[in-house]
């Protein structure tokens, strides 16, 4: 029988640290959710001042890449020459999701709203480095 890496509480917590900790240093008010390798959701933080719909795209964007088992950005970009993606009704085709790879395993996705695309994504990077420290 197969084993696989999977997230623990002990190590969602650095995560949601450094992206908080990332978005504050660029000055943003952001959601940031982290869920399991289904999709399903282990930790999401609204910060103070973050937009109503943030939550609920933060989750979206993290589940597409956990369940895609890639960025969410690849997403966006296929859309624009297959649009028949946008029927994935599931899928959110929007920057700011990136899967939480282990031991070549995808054990999750992270999903920021609240600010621009290379924001998004650079604070999700953020969190997901705060796993590898």
């Amino acid at each position: 029988m197969k084993t696989k890496p999977v997230l623990t509480s002990a190590e969602l917590d650095p995560m949601l640290a450094a992206a908080r900790t990332e978005a504050v240093r660029r000055g943003l008010a952001m959601s940031i959710a982290i869920v399991d390798d289904g999709g399903y959701p282990l930790r999401l933080e609204r910060m103070d001042g973050a937009g109503a719909m943030t939550p609920s795209v933060a989750l979206a964007k993290a589940r597409t890449a956990a369940l895609m088992r890639g960025s969410t950005r690849l997403l966006a970009e296929r859309v624009k020459t297959e649009p028949a993606l946008l029927r994935l009704t599931d899928y959110l085709p929007m920057e700011g999701g990136l899967p939480i790879m282990a031991q070549g395993v995808c054990v999750g996705g992270i999903g920021i709203s609240g600010g621009k695309p290379d924001d998004d994504e650079g604070v999700g990077q953020a969190g997901i480095d705060g796993l590898q420290e």
